[in-house]
């Protein structure tokens, strides 16, 4: 492109006009069907790619929040019980845990906080399938959670004194 300068010498239109340059025509712009099918080729194999791996990330990633979150609840749970002097429960399902559940209806305290694992991924499992009870005292029945979704799994290990560990 080049610059025309105005050289009328009247104050209308002051602006320099553009020109357009000669030794481009018409058929040399933008891009060709070929170019385009090659991005678009380019694109999808970088997105085989990635997906899988995006896939695999999620999954770890689901087992490491609901593990962190079961933990937390793990701790409030043995809190709760030595604040209140009473036993609380948390009842595990295969896809599922209730915090504080009433197992007994009678205990009018309790919570019965339900907390579906779907939350964090629809193939997350949990194993097993058990009641951990915390008592007035902040001890609690020892074992381990396993939390599972494809390849990737997190285990709880709770001991006798109520104290429960990542691993």
């Amino acid at each position: 492109m080049r610059i025309k300068p105005n050289t009328s010498g009247t104050h209308q239109g002051r602006q320099a006009a553009v020109l357009q340059n000669s030794c481009i025509t018409s058929g040399q712009r933008g891009f060709t069907l070929l170019e385009m099918m090659i991005v678009m080729v380019i694109l999808a194999i970088m997105a085989a790619v990635a997906i899988p791996a995006f896939s695999n990330w999620r999954e770890q990633q689901a087992v490491r929040n609901a593990a962190q979150a079961l933990l937390a609840q793990l701790k409030q749970a043995r809190v709760l019980a030595l604040s209140e002097n009473r036993s609380v429960r948390i009842t595990f399902t295969a896809t599922s845990y209730i915090f504080d559940a009433d197992t007994t209806g009678s205990c009018s305290r309790c919570k019965n906080e339900s907390h579906n694992l779907s939350e964090y991924s629809g193939k997350l499992t949990l194993s097993p399938t058990t009641t951990r009870t915390f008592s007035s005292r902040g001890t609690a029945n020892s074992g381990s959670i396993t939390l599972t979704a494809g390849s990737h799994s997190k285990t709880i290990t709770m001991n006798v004194i109520g104290r429960a560990y990542l691993q």
